[in-house]
């Protein structure tokens, strides 16, 4: 092989490997926007003490996908539940999110971490489960954007300051067996911890029924 040869061979492997690279970048997790709508808008919400809060379940995939990047979140048995604060008061408001719970029944389901989920989303095949216990944290670098958009996402500790609002998703494991429509008819949030965040003062618990934003996706 010339020495002319050997160049034209080693740039076409290089070239090839841009090419490449640019492929599985361009395959990769991309981050779909959420932003809050008027609260008007939510079919489920509940006011009190000057704090609206909405909240819209993502019970099908292509609900869950056009905030997420994945077409089978819900198939792999995650439900995203957004979560919108609306803060009418003249000071700072507190919601713990990791304190919400979904009730049904005996059901009393509570968010998973995003490190919990992306690993779940991301599996090969469908029907895998993590261990027990579920590890919080992840080294798969693969899945890194993914793990940030949940992250970001993710309503974990929110403060609302006076006059705006805020919000996020819970991450609920769901059944994929279940009839999930049929089952978060009867369904509520439950919503214990709402404080004053200047005071730190409690604030009324808030309890939403689902049924009203199951129906709107009719």
């Amino acid at each position: 092989m010339t020495e002319r040869t050997r160049f034209f061979h080693s740039s076409w492997i290089a070239a090839c490997a841009i090419l490449l690279s640019a492929l599985f970048a361009l395959a990769g997790y991309k981050t779909r926007p959420w932003s809050i709508r008027p609260a008007e808008s939510y079919a489920a919400r509940m006011t009190s003490e000057g704090v609206t809060i909405a909240v819209e379940p993502m019970f099908q995939d292509a609900l869950a996908a056009q905030f997420f990047d994945k077409n089978d979140i819900v198939t792999r048995g995650i439900m995203p539940v957004a979560v919108a604060i609306f803060n009418q008061n003249d000071f700072p408001v507190m919601l713990q999110g990791t304190s919400v719970e979904l009730i049904c029944g005996e059901d009393r389901v509570r968010t998973l971490f995003p490190n919990e989920v992306v690993p779940r989303l991301f599996a090969k095949g469908k029907n895998v489960w993590l261990p027990q216990p579920i590890p919080r944290t992840s080294n798969d670098q693969s899945n890194r954007e993914a793990i940030e958009d949940f992250d970001h996402k993710f309503l974990n500790r929110k403060v609302v300051p006076a006059r705006e609002k805020g919000g996020g998703f819970l991450y609920l494991r769901i059944s994929e067996t279940k009839d999930i429509r049929g089952y978060l008819e009867k369904a509520r949030l439950y919503i214990p911890e709402v404080y004053r965040y200047d005071t730190g003062k409690s604030m009324i618990f808030f309890e939403i029924d689902l049924h009203a934003a199951v129906a709107a996706k009719n």
